[in-house]
Order: C-alpha cells, then structure tokens, then sequence
C-alpha cells in the first residue's frame, strides 16, 4: 500500500479547488464521486441527491473508496453551495475547511 497518494478537485463554479493525500490509491473513487455530483448538478434533480449518493458508493469494494468517494461527491457540491452563498454576499470569504 502505498502512502501519500493526492486526489485533486480542480476549481469550478469561481470556487478553488483543493488536494487530499490518501493512504492508499483513491484517485478512481474520488474522481467518481465528482463526476456524480456534477451530474446531479447539471442534470433535472429528479432523485434525491443523498439517494444518488447512497446508490454508487456502495457498489464501491472497500471503506477507504467509499469514504474517498463520498469526500469527492461532497467537495463538488459543497463548491456549488459556497458559490451560491458568495454571490448573495459578496464581501464575505467562505473558506474551504475539512
């Protein structure tokens, strides 16, 4: 197993993006996990957002995608929420915290 294996978000939505090291090899599963949210987003919301979630991480092999996979899902929306709150207020910087 590997140590120190960085996934990166790229910035969207005006919002920056970020890295996270894992333990081991979770770049597929957190790449998934963004690319989901980014349908979610740019699609008909016709399902609910934890039940499309809910769905794909659980057909993932093992604890560590999973979670590396939620964390990427999250991180996607979180970066459309952040946006959404910075336009209605601009003159205050949300930072991104994990």
């Amino acid at each position: 197993m590997s140590k120190g294996v960085m996934t990166y978000l790229p910035p969207h939505d005006g919002h920056p993006g970020m890295e996270i090291a894992w333990a081991s090899d979770c770049r597929e599963a957190f790449n998934q996990g963004v690319k989901l949210a980014q349908t979610w987003l740019d699609n008909v919301r016709s399902g609910w957002l934890w039940a499309v979630m809910i769905a794909e991480r659980d057909l993932l092999p093992c604890a560590i995608e999973r979670r590396a996979f939620e964390v990427g899902f999250l991180s996607r929306i979180h970066q459309r929420m952040c946006t959404k709150n910075q336009r209605e207020v601009p003159t205050r910087a949300r930072p991104l915290q994990l």
